[in-house]
């Protein structure tokens, strides 16, 4: 057993040496090393693979053999690869060293192994900011390269596209990165807080040309603001990036190609307008409107991998219709300077001083000139906007002027037109006005005839029961009396003292049923007397109780045959509110004889013939806060929407000819709300049911 592990112990020593063997010589790290190193080829190998591989097969003895020496620089893979690059870094000093490693592509995943230990670093431009490792804006990993110690390193990355150029790893001092970094990184700030207040004053000037955009409507204002918004969004593009597309890196190389594509449309959309291209050159103004999407598609085509023949045929017509574009519109810009045309004037001054910069910033990298053309361009521009927009406001002064005149001449011969026609009206006005007075207050009699009627007929018959009550138990004392007498002459004493407890508890009977008439009575009368307009604390649930058994019995007067539930759900314990005790009463009044008629209609409706319908008038009190609230409720055929609005207003009836004069709910609204400071509200379902709401302050 000792043999054959001695045995394995060997094998393994052996593949070890020979798969050592096959490394390129380790890189030697000393303190002249700079920020960034390109490491030499003849110190890396690399592999490349259709398939994906893991670290852990390609760092196995299989794998060891494929990996080649040198980076080649014209390595074609086809559409997509696998590459895998290694190398050795040895420290040649006797204190540890810290150095970065980078390898500049879309995503590499670094595998940084020293001694049995590996460690798995993530950097890339397209790696989202929360997985990236080490110092994410430079893209490079920190290590630490123990004292003459040495480390292997494993960078891997996937290409899409056919790769002509296998990138080389990057090594650096880690020491003087920093510095630098912190020397780029004020840089890079203050580029930041450039951006910043350039987005800023771009779009203080979109803003400002928003307001000629609400006063004058016109096209070419609405293309300059939004040109000048998606040029603010150009400008900052970086500070965008930062805050939305971070986990998104892709997003950003998009976001900036359809912020430019956009920005080149609304360019030419706005020059168009400005120029007024569509009156002086129609056709080149049909160009400039398609030239764009145009432009699009054959730089799409030259960018997708493709034939080779298409490729080159789309990048020659897209290179030609630049060139066509740049003629034409210069050709079109001389013609209107020979016109004396001010806008091709104003243009050219805006847009000569901003190509130059832009050009110059090109070829020799001057950011900040592309910026002065930029800010000269919108300036002028704005400037010739508020021209435009203050000769507009002059012209539009000016046509106003003439119009108001021409109107002050139709308004005189108007006005004594009006006036002739006024003196006439106004007579037959008058004469209407004192026939609708008369109008009025025979309704208004007529309504306080109906009121009246109803409540003499319930009245009558309220009092007609105990009216029979007193009648029939006088009848049984009088035979009772009679009996009595016989049974003192037989000398039956018992039997005449019974009689004489029954006559006794009959006369407490009519004592009391007399009681009761003498109460609907005095009711009667003060229902009867005039409205002193005087208020008084009163009780609401015993007011309510009273007017809805006189509208009951008042209507039951008339049609013998309806009968109706009715439901009090009296709150307890409210409190007496101040009102004038009669007018509120006519109000509730009118309310429960109105829910009354709406359930006696809809029992006539045919399809309750079979008495499934049954009528129900409800009445609810309650007190919320200071106040009380009175809802009347039924079943009834309801309010259509159409006559919500409508059903308080003077002399509008829902019912019949005859039936009804309008002003009961119009003279109930004004006794709660302007007599009473209360309020009126109306719920309906129609067909269904009706709700009336009247809410009272209890002071």
């Amino acid at each position: 057993m000792k043999k054959i592990l001695y045995l394995c112990v060997c094998l393994l020593t052996v593949s070890y040496a020979f798969a050592q063997k096959n490394f390129p010589e380790p890189f030697i790290v000393s303190n002249d090393l700079d920020t960034n190193h390109n490491l030499p080829v003849e110190n890396c190998q690399y592999l490349v693979t259709k398939d994906s591989i893991s670290f852990k097969v390609a760092s196995g003895a299989e794998s060891n053999s494929k990996f080649k020496t040198g980076v080649e620089k014209t390595a074609d893979v086809g559409d997509k690869a696998n590459i895998w690059i290694r190398y050795k870094l040895k420290n040649g000093l006797k204190s540890p060293k810290k150095i970065v490693l980078s390898l500049i592509t879309g995503r590499c995943d670094m595998y940084v192994t020293n001694g049995n230990t590996t460690k798995h670093f993530v950097t890339g431009y397209y790696v989202p900011w929360s997985q990236k490792d080490g110092i994410k804006r430079l893209l490079q990993i920190p290590v630490i390269l123990p004292a003459e110690g040495e480390i292997t390193v494993y960078n891997h990355y996937i290409t899409k596209a056919g790769l002509t150029n296998i990138p080389t790893p990057i090594i650096g001092d880690y020491n003087k990165v920093v510095e630098k970094e912190l020397t780029k990184k004020v840089s890079y700030d203050e580029d930041m807080l450039l951006e910043a207040a350039l987005f800023g004053f771009i779009l203080f000037a979109a803003l400002f040309n928003f307001f000629f955009v609400i006063i004058t409507r016109e096209r070419v204002y609405v293309l300059y603001f939004v040109t000048l918004l998606i040029c603010a969004l150009s400008y900052g593009t970086d500070i965008i990036a930062s805050m939305f597309f971070n986990e998104n890196p892709r997003a950003v190389s998009s976001f900036n190609g359809m912020v430019s594509l956009i920005l080149l449309f609304m360019v030419l959309q706005t020059f168009r307008a400005f120029i007024q291209l569509k009156k002086t050159f129609p056709l080149w103004d049909k160009f400039l409107l398609w030239y764009p999407i145009f432009l699009l598609a054959t730089s799409t085509i030259s960018l997708i991998r493709g034939p080779l023949f298409v490729q080159e045929v789309a990048e020659i017509i897209s290179i030609g219709s630049i060139l066509l574009f740049l003629i034409g519109n210069i050709i079109v810009l001389i013609k209107l300077l020979l016109r004396r045309d001010k806008q091709a004037r104003i243009f050219i001054v805006a847009g000569i001083p901003f190509l130059a910069c832009f050009l110059l910033s090109i070829f020799n990298n001057l950011d900040y000139l592309r910026i002065i053309g930029g800010l000269w361009a919108i300036i002028v521009l704005s400037w010739a906007m508020f021209a435009r927009f203050r000769l507009l406001m002059e012209e539009n002064a000016n046509q106003a002027l003439l119009r108001e005149e021409e109107r002050n001449k139709l308004t005189e011969q108007q006005n004594e037109i009006l006036e002739i026609q006024v003196a006439e009206r106004t007579a037959e006005l008058q004469s209407s006005i004192e026939s609708l007075k008369q109008t009025q207050t025979q309704l208004i009699q007529s309504e306080k005839m109906a009121s009246l009627g109803e409540l003499t007929a319930g009245i009558a018959h309220e009092i007609q029961n105990p009216l029979n009550f007193v009648n029939n138990f006088s009848d049984v004392s009088i035979e009772l009396l009679d009996e009595m007498q016989e049974e003192m002459t037989k000398g039956d004493t018992e039997e005449a003292a019974a009689i004489a407890g029954d006559i006794k508890l009959n006369l407490e009977k009519i004592a009391h049923h007399g009681r009761r008439a003498d109460g609907i009575v005095k009711g009667m009368l003060q229902h009867s007397r005039a409205s002193s307009g005087q208020k008084e604390p009163t009780d609401i649930n015993v007011l309510a109780d009273e007017y809805l058994r006189l509208a009951y019995y008042g209507l039951r007067a008339k049609d013998k045959g309806f009968n109706a539930e009715l439901v009090t759900n009296f709150g307890d314990s409210l409190a007496k509110i101040n009102i004038v005790p009669q007018d509120v009463g006519r109000v509730l009044l009118n309310l429960f004889t109105n829910a009354f008629y709406a359930t006696q209609e809809k029992s006539k409706q045919s399809q309750f013939s079979d008495g499934s319908y049954k009528p129900t008038v409800s009445i609810i009190t309650h007190q919320k806060d200071n106040t009380v609230e009175i809802i009347v409720k039924d079943n009834g055929t309801g309010i259509p929407d159409a006559i919500k609005d409508k059903i308080l207003q003077p002399f509008f009836t829902t019912k019949p000819t005859g039936e009804g004069t309008g002003l009961g709910l119009s003279l109930s609204y004004d006794i709660v709300v302007k007599g009473h400071n209360g309020s009126i509200e109306i719920d309906s379902n129609e067909n269904e049911w009706s709700e009336f709401k009247i809410t009272l302050p209890i002071a």
